[in-house]
C-alpha cells in the first residue's frame, strides 16, 4: 500500500517547519543581542565603579598627605614653622614653606596649587606668591572655611591665582593647621578638575563609552559629554559624593544594528501570520478525508452511536469518544470494586471475627464470604493460631525481604497442606509472629474429627521445620461451630501459646495439655525458692534445688508469665541476699550477675533454655565469690610463699608441685592465686630472685660459673647461662668482663 497520505501531511507541513527554524533562527540572534548588550552594561558598571575608585583613591592619598601636614611632627615642620613665625619678615621660613608645597606638587602630580592661609597676620602664601588675605585673589573662597574646613573635597570651582590670568576649574581641600585644634590657619590643596578627566579617560575607549562626573549639588566635574549615548550605570562615591555616570556612545554601526533588529521583529510578525494562514489551510484541507471516515462509522454503527451520545454531540469524534468513555467507564466499575482493597477488607472482617467485634449476621457474612471468595460460614470447624518459634532470633537471622517471604511461604503450604486434607482455611498474620487460622470443611456433611485435624496441623509443623528451616508451635482453641464461638476459641488458642515455654517448642498444644494449678501452685514454692538461695549464699549445695524447682514448674505446667513472676522472685530475694554480704559482692551482682539474670528472663524461649542458661550465670557468679573469698583467705599464704622462696631460692628442685606439698595447695590454683597477688608467674619471680643473686656472685667473688649456677639454684651450667642472657641480655662471662674495666678504675 502507497503511503500517499503520510507523504501528503508530511509535505503539508513542512512551510512551518521553515518557518518555525528560522524563527528559532530569529530568537537566537535576538538572544544573542540582548547578551552583547547586557554584557556592555556589565562592562559599563565595571567602568564606573573603577572610575569612582581611582579618583577616591587619588583624592584620599592627597588627603592623607596634608593630613599629616597638618600635624606637629618633626617630618613635617616647614608648614608649621611658618605658621608659628612671628612675623611675616622671616624670608627663610617663607622658602621652606615654599619649597615644601613644591615638592607636595611633585610626589602628588594631581594638585594643581597649594597656599597656606595664616589667621595670626591675615596672610597668604602659595606656591607662587604671597599676600595679605584681603588682596588675594581667592578671598572669598576662604572666608567660607574660615571657622569650619571642609571636611571633605568641594564641588567645582574657579581659582584665579593672579587677576591677570585665566582662571581654572578646580575641585579644593581645606585642613585645619593644627589639625586636632586649628587655630593656627589653614592649608588649601587645588586639584585642576582636568587632571582628574584626563586620568580617568585612560580607563575607557571614548569612542564606545563615556564617563560624567557631578558633585552633590550637580554641577559638572568634568566636562559634559556632547554625543550620542544612553546613560547605562550610575554610582554615587562615599567619600566625596560624587555622582559617576557611564554609557555607551550610540555610533553608527550600533545605530544600525539596533535598526536591523526592527526589521527582523516585522519579518518575525510577517512569518508568523503566514504560518498561522498556512496552519488553517492545511488543517482544512487534511480534515476532509477524516471527515468523510467519521461519516462511515456513524453510518455502519448507527444503534450504538445512539446510545453513545445521550448527552450530545460535541464534535465530529463524538461516536468514537463515547465509545471510548463507555469502555472507560465500565472497566472503571469493574477496578473500582478491586480497588476498595479486597485483602485489606477480608483482614478486617477476619480481626473482627476473631477478636468479638462483628455485629455480622448469619446472612451477612454468607453475602461478604462470598463477595470475597471465602468459604461458607456454616463450614466452620475451629480456630488455631501459628506461633513462630524464637522470633527475635528470625528477625537477626533474616532481612526484611527474606521475612516475608517465609512468612507467605508459611502460609501458601498450610493452604495447599489443608487443600490435601479436603478443608479450607482462612489466614491471616494478626501480629508479626503469629498466624490466626479459621478451619473450614469443603462438605458440610463430612466434618473431620479431632485427629484428623490433628493430623493437618502436625503436617503443617513438619512440614515447615523440615523445609523453611524454622520451627512453629500451634495453639488449638475449642472447637467452633457458630461464628458467636470465633472469638472465645481464638483466646483458648492464644492461652495455649502461652504454655509453650513449660511444654517445648515445635509441637501443637490442645486444651487437654493445659492442666495448670495456677498462681496457688506457684507462690507455694517462694519458701522453697528462699532455701535456695541461702544455700546459694552460704556457699552450700544449691544445684539439685535448683533443678528440683523448674522440675516443679514443669509439673504444674505454668505458663511463660509465671515463670517470669517465679524468676523474678529468685532475682529480687538473690539481690536482698547479697545486700548483706560485703561491699565487693555487692558490687559484683550489681555489674555482673544481676544484669545477665534479667537478661537471660527476658529472653528465654523454653523452660529449658530458662534453666539452662540462669544456672549456668549462676554457677560462674558462685565461682567468681569463690575465688574473691579464697583469694582472702590466701593472700597471708602467698606472701608466706614469696619469703620461703627468697629464702630458698637455691634449692634446684624449687617448683609449683614442691611449693603446692609445702603449703598443702593445688599446684594450678597455687599458681593463679600468686599471679593475682603479686602481678607475677612463679616462673618469672623465681628467675628474678635468682638471676639477681648470680649478678652478686659475679661481681664479688671469682667463683666459677659453674659454682654461681649451683649456688641460685641451677644444676646445669647450659640452662643458668641461657636464662642469664635472656633476662640480661649478655652471657655470665660476658657480664664479669664487662664489670673488669669498672674494677680496675
Amino acid at each position: 500500500m502507497r503511503k500517499k497520505w503520510f507523504y501528503r501531511l508530511l509535505f503539508s507541513y513542512s512551510p512551518i517547519l521553515f518557518i518555525t527554524v528560522t524563527l528559532t533562527f530569529f530568537i537566537f540572534f535576538q538572544l544573542l543581542n540582548e547578551q552583547n548588550r547586557n554584557e556592555a552594561l556589565k562592562a559599563n558598571e565595571t567602568l564606573s565603579i573603577q572610575a569612582v575608585r581611582l579618583t577616591d583613591s587619588s583624592l584620599k592619598t592627597i588627603d592623607n598627605t596634608m593630613m599629616l601636614r597638618s600635624m606637629e611632627i618633626d617630618s613635617n615642620r616647614e608648614f608649621f614653622n611658618y605658621f608659628n613665625a612671628p612675623n611675616d619678615t622671616d624670608v627663610y621660613t617663607k622658602m621652606m614653606a615654599v619649597e615644601a608645597m613644591r615638592d607636595l606638587m611633585v610626589s602628588e602630580p594631581l594638585i594643581d596649587s597649594i597656599y597656606l592661609v595664616r589667621f595670626r597676620d591675615q596672610t597668604v602664601l602659595s606656591d607662587a606668591t604671597g599676600a595679605r588675605l584681603s588682596d588675594f585673589s581667592d578671598e572669598p573662597f576662604v572666608k567660607q572655611y574660615l571657622n569650619s574646613p571642609s571636611p571633605k573635597w568641594t564641588g567645582p570651582r574657579i581659582y584665579r591665582p593672579f587677576s591677570v590670568k585665566e582662571g581654572k576649574q578646580v575641585v579644593s581641600l581645606v585642613r585645619s593647621a593644627p589639625f586636632i585644634t586649628g587655630e593656627k590657619g589653614l592649608i588649601v590643596v587645588n586639584v585642576a578638575t582636568e587632571s582628574l578627566s584626563k586620568m580617568v579617560s585612560e580607563l575607557y575607549d571614548g569612542t564606545t563609552s563615556f564617563i560624567q562626573v557631578q558633585d552633590s549639588a550637580g554641577n559638572a566635574v568634568f566636562k559634559r559629554f556632547q554625543g550620542q549615548g544612553a546613560l547605562s550605570a550610575s554610582f554615587v562615591s562615599g567619600y566625596t559624593g560624587w555622582t559617576f555616570q557611564s554609557g555607551v556612545v550610540h555610533g553608527r554601526m550600533i545605530q544600525l544594528v539596533s535598526q536591523l533588529n526592527k526589521v527582523w521583529f516585522l519579518i518575525g510578525i510577517i512569518m508568523l501570520s503566514g504560518a498561522f494562514v498556512w496552519l488553517i489551510y492545511v488543517t482544512r484541507r487534511n480534515y476532509k478525508p477524516i471527515e468523510q471516515v467519521t461519516a462511515k462509522i456513524r453510518a455502519f454503527a448507527s444503534p450504538l452511536a445512539g446510545t453513545m451520545t445521550k448527552g450530545g454531540v460535541g464534535d465530529e469524534f463524538s461516536f468514537i469518544e463515547r465509545a471510548l468513555e463507555y469502555m472507560i467507564e465500565e472497566n472503571s466499575q469493574y477496578q473500582q470494586s478491586h480497588k476498595e482493597g479486597l485483602p485489606l477488607r477480608a483482614y478486617y472482617l477476619f480481626q473482627r471475627l476473631m477478636e468479638g467485634g462483628s455485629t455480622l449476621t448469619n446472612e451477612e457474612w454468607l453475602r461478604e464470604a462470598a463477595y470475597l471468595q471465602l468459604p461458607e460460614p456454616s463450614r466452620l470447624l475451629g480456630v488455631f493460631v501459628i506461633e513462630m518459634d524464637q522470633y527475635d532470633r528470625f528477625n537477626d537471622g533474616y532481612s526484611l525481604r527474606d521475612q516475608s517471604l517465609l512468612k507467605f511461604a508459611l502460609r501458601s503450604v498450610a493452604q495447599e497442606i489443608a487443600s490435601k486434607h479436603d478443608v479450607r482455611l482462612w489466614s491471616e498474620w494478626m501480629s508479626a509472629s503469629q498466624l490466626s487460622v479459621m478451619l473450614f470443611g469443603t462438605e458440610e456433611e463430612a466434618r473431620p474429627d479431632e485427629r484428623q485435624t490433628l493430623e493437618l496441623l502436625d503436617d503443617i509443623r513438619t512440614w515447615t521445620a523440615t523445609n523453611l528451616k524454622i520451627t512453629v508451635t500451634i495453639g488449638v482453641g475449642e472447637p467452633a461451630c457458630k461464628f458467636q464461638d470465633i472469638p472465645k476459641a481464638f483466646q483458648e488458642a492464644l492461652r495455649a501459646l502461652n504454655y509453650k515455654a513449660v511444654l517445648g517448642e515445635n509441637r501443637i498444644i490442645t486444651s487437654e495439655q493445659r492442666i495448670s494449678s495456677g498462681q496457688e501452685a506457684v507462690f507455694s514454692q517462694l519458701n522453697f525458692i528462699r532455701k535456695i538461695l541461702q544455700s546459694f549464699r552460704r556457699m552450700e549445695d544449691w544445684q539439685s534445688g535448683y533443678r528440683e524447682l523448674f522440675d516443679l514448674m514443669k509439673e504444674y505446667v505454668l505458663t511463660k508469665e509465671e515463670i517470669i513472676s517465679l524468676m523474678n522472685y529468685c532475682i529480687y530475694y538473690l539481690g536482698s541476699e547479697m545486700a548483706g554480704m560485703s561491699r565487693e559482692y555487692r558490687q559484683m551482682w550489681e555489674e555482673e550477675g544481676l544484669p545477665q539474670m534479667n537478661e537471660c528472663v527476658q529472653a528465654f524461649h523454653t523452660l529449658e533454655e530458662m534453666r539452662d542458661r540462669s544456672m549456668a550465670i549462676l554457677e560462674s557468679f558462685a565461682e567468681r565469690l569463690r575465688e574473691a573469698q579464697t583469694s582472702r583467705q590466701h593472700a597471708a599464704t602467698i606472701r608466706e610463699v614469696c619469703k620461703y622462696l627468697e629464702q630458698h631460692f637455691a634449692n634446684p628442685d624449687l617448683s609449683l608441685d614442691y611449693l603446692s606439698e609445702h603449703f598443702h595447695l593445688n599446684a594450678k590454683y597455687l599458681s593463679k592465686l600468686f599471679k593475682e597477688e603479686t602481678g607475677q608467674k612463679f616462673v618469672d619471680f623465681l628467675i628474678a630472685i635468682r638471676i639477681k643473686e648470680s649478678e652478686k656472685l659475679l661481681a664479688e667473688t671469682q667463683a666459677t660459673v659453674q659454682d654461681v649456677a649451683e649456688r641460685v639454684g641451677y644444676a646445669s651450667n647450659i640452662s643458668f647461662s641461657r636464662v642469664f642472657k635472656r633476662v640480661t641480655g649478655m652471657t655470665p662471662s660476658e657480664f664479669r668482663a664487662a664489670l673488669a674495666p669498672q674494677a680496675d678504675r
